[in-house]
């Protein structure tokens, strides 16, 4: 993961985990000063084990945490995850 990738996420999971319920891709991108295009990539990228999305008419995607986890586990997942894809 490049360094602004990993701060990107970082803003990302930021947002996710103040929010107290649902959230839109583009508030989430005004939120984070990010592309609401980078922002959905990065949702599908690092975040589908850990959130619940609901599709709306007009391809409006809503967006939440299933349940609290800290930023440490979830990187820590993602360096399992990269060494489960080394090995095979």
């Amino acid at each position: 993961m490049r360094k602004d990738e990993l701060e990107n996420v970082a803003k990302i999971f930021k947002v996710l985990d103040e929010a107290n319920g649902w959230l839109w891709i583009r508030e989430i991108a005004r939120r984070t000063n990010l592309n609401h295009k980078t922002v959905s990539r990065l949702l599908n990228k690092y975040f589908l084990p850990f959130i619940e999305v609901q599709y709306l008419p007009f391809r409006v995607k809503l967006v939440k945490f299933k349940e609290k986890i800290s930023f440490k586990k979830f990187l820590n997942y993602w360096k399992i995850k990269k060494i489960e894809k080394i090995l095979h």
